[in-house]
């Protein structure tokens, strides 16, 4: 049975998604590589490259500033403030992307 909310210390808080919690990680170790192997690149002009790499970079910071803060009070609102910084990362790496192609 999962569990969204818990109390601890007579406090709530929201619990981690399996997924997102997945998604951290996953995103945090690809992103070693491919940051390498885009400074390697020559030119840096790779399309498909520069796109896994700004879809990574664009999961990685929303699931990371989601799991920030956990306590209810602050749920919507971070909420709200992973999803903006989101949208504005992906508009400007489209931007960028669309400049190199």
């Amino acid at each position: 049975m999962s569990v969204s909310r818990r109390v601890v210390y007579q406090r709530e808080f929201r619990v981690t998604p399996v997924w997102m919690w997945v998604l951290q990680r996953l995103s945090g170790v690809a992103l070693g590589p491919l940051v390498l192997f885009h400074i390697w690149a020559p030119g840096g002009r790779n399309a498909f490259l520069n796109a896994i790499l700004l879809a990574l970079v664009v999961a990685h910071g929303y699931s990371g500033l989601r799991r920030i803060v956990n306590m209810t009070q602050w749920a919507a609102t971070v909420m709200g403030g992973a999803l903006a910084w989101a949208a504005i990362v992906a508009a400007l790496g489209i931007l960028i992307l669309l400049g190199t192609a």
